[in-house]
């Protein structure tokens, strides 16, 4: 910029020190444009009508002070290319570094001001503050980048937190309003990485925090959490129902499919609520209490969101502590495998036998009904999945030694079968121990079909053309369907418990449902397999039916590997 083009404003309210300047500055032979006032209030029309290059400024004003003016023009958001010079008598240290602290550029004292020494503050003040922007500036970029999410561009968790704690602050000050806070949580969205790629998947994440913040008032408080979480806080609800009525029109933005490179992908989410003051007061609190909710309706096909309530509470913790065991039986390998004979109705031999795990050092539960899904939900079933068949392959190797015709049925986790390693794993196991496929049955339950998951089908398949035969477990009971018995590599259906144990029941539909199924599956070429036999008269009807296999505790209870090859070669006594 030319020396002729900055434009300078004059603040003084002692007009002749004020034409002192002014003559100090057109001494140069390069005029400036001076602008003169006597007030700092005049001062500020002229500055929100005009732009100044530099405002001069007398410490010693009436009315309001330069100190006072200084700090106000440094708010002003159109002074934000304008640098400050202070002018006083007053040779105070303490004095000047008040003023630079307050915003000046620079402090000059008034006896001692010529044109040179002017010009020279007045360039300097203008290029110290250009500086001072550029660190400014820097300093929001940085501060956007740690208050950003960086994928969708909305507030990430550190922001989050920072912000909420203001927010409960204000709740605390007005009682009868209430302050929510909620966690989504995408549902399924691992299969869409898995399906279509983690870049498509980012996609999905920004257009649904797209759609999430248009729905949203602009004073909510919305940000990622990481991976597909997404939380958002309001504030001033006045009841419930306005907490409701802000979940359902944020749930419908979901009923709409998302189209992101020309897919059409259908998501929907689960959602947690916690809400303040009723449930916590704390930041730290109201988000685990949400965690803990969101996880209630995740569990729940039939809820979208769910109200954290106080026995929820008891149960997380309980949960919390069997995940905590379970990592360090992980660690200290404490499981154990029992076997539980399947029996050839026939012969009165043992055909094979599922292996089971137990987990006799457990202090919270030593029921795999109770901790088992507490290693699905945690993501720990893998490390517990490969146990279990090494365990059962070492076992199996074993007894193939002294017998050829047995085999070893192992459950398997709907989340083992949508990891697309399974299968290679599975493989892998097979040429480790030199056991074939077809001593080897999986089984496992419709809810690892009931999500359509190509990944599962595919690796249902794989293992199936491997020579692994597949039972589908619990048949009966849930959403049993008999689709899944047509589009799935269905080898065996285990007929579960709860229809066994009502067959010799007088006028029993139990056993008339057991008789038409068996029909079917025979004419599917499917094997059976009855579940949870305990008398006589079970047996004897079931084999009337013509079922063959069975399992049950009329026969035996599971028991250890050394106990089960002491059987394999027995008859059984009827």
């Amino acid at each position: 910029m030319k020396m002729e083009d900055i434009k300078v404003l004059l603040v003084d309210d002692d007009v002749i020190e004020r034409k002192s300047l002014k003559r100090e500055l057109t001494l140069n032979r390069c005029e400036y444009h001076v602008v003169e006032t006597s007030t700092a209030e005049e001062a500020f029309v002229y500055l929100d009508n005009m732009t100044f290059d530099v405002v001069i400024i007398d410490y010693h004003m009436p009315k309001v002070s330069g100190i006072e003016a200084v700090i106000r023009l440094r708010n002003m958001p159109t002074l934000k290319h304008t640098a400050i010079v202070m002018v006083s008598n007053n040779s105070d240290e303490a004095l000047m570094l008040e003023c630079i602290n307050a915003g000046a550029q620079d402090f000059l004292l008034k006896s001692e001001v010529t044109e040179s020494q002017l010009t020279r503050t007045i360039l300097q003040s203008r290029q110290r503050h250009e500086l001072e922007q550029q660190l400014y500036e820097s300093y929001q970029e940085v501060k956007n980048l740690a208050e950003r999410d960086k994928l969708t561009g909305l507030h990430n968790r550190y922001y989050f937190d920072e912000a909420l704690v203001q927010m409960l602050a204000h709740q605390k000050r007005h009682p009868d309003e209430l302050t929510a806070v909620m966690l989504f949580d995408l549902d399924k969205f691992k299969h869409i990485n898995d399906t279509f790629g983690h870049e498509m998947g980012d996609k999905l994440l920004v257009a649904v925090a797209e759609r999430l913040l248009k729905a949203l008032r602009g004073d909510t408080l919305f940000a990622r959490f990481g991976g597909d979480e997404f939380v958002l806080a309001c504030s001033q609800l006045r009841s419930i129902r306005h907490v409701k009525g802000l979940l359902k029109r944020l749930l419908k933005t979901f009923d709409t499919a998302f189209v992101v490179d020309k897919h059409e992908l259908f998501c929907s989410c689960s959602v947690g609520v916690a809400i303040a003051p009723a449930n916590g007061e704390s930041s730290e609190e109201l988000l685990k209490l949400a965690d803990i909710a969101m996880y209630r309706a995740k569990r729940s096909p039939q809820l979208q969101y769910c109200f954290f309530e106080d026995n929820m509470q008891e149960a997380f913790l309980s949960k919390y502590k069997i995940e905590s065991e379970l990592r360090h039986a992980i660690e200290h390998d404490e499981f154990v495998l029992h076997y539980q004979p399947i029996i050839d109705m026939q012969s009165k031999r043992v055909a094979g036998a599922e292996a089971l795990i137990r987990w006799p050092q457990a202090l919270t539960s030593k029921n795999p009904g109770v901790f088992i899904p507490v290693a699905e939900e945690s993501g720990l079933i893998q490390a517990i999945g490969k146990w279990v068949l090494q365990q059962a392959f070492k076992d199996l190797k074993k007894r193939l030694r002294e017998r050829d015709s047995t085999y070893v049925s192992v459950n398997v986790s709907p989340c083992q079968l949508c990891e697309s390693s399974f299968f290679s794993y599975v493989e892998s196991l097979i040429k480790q121990h030199g056991v074939p496929a077809s001593a080897l049955v999986f089984e496992v339950t419709e809810t690892a079909l009931l999500s359509e998951d190509t990944v599962t089908l595919n690796t249902l398949n794989s293992l199936h053309e491997l020579g692994i035969r597949i039972a589908l477990d619990d048949f009966g009971t849930g959403f049993s369907s008999i689709s899944h018995l047509l589009s799935c590599p269905i080898d065996i259906v285990k007929i579960d418990k709860s229809i066994i144990q009502n067959i010799t029941c007088p006028n029993s539909k139990h056993k008339n449902m057991l008789e038409g199924l068996t029909y079917l599956l025979s004419q599917l070429n499917i094997s059976i397999i009855a579940e949870g036999i305990e008398t006589q008269e079970q047996s004897a009807l079931c084999q009337r039916l013509g079922i063959k296999l069975a399992q049950g505790f009329l026969y035996y209870r599971p028991a250890s590997d050394v106990e089960l090859q002491s059987l394999l070669n027995n008859t059984i006594e009827q």
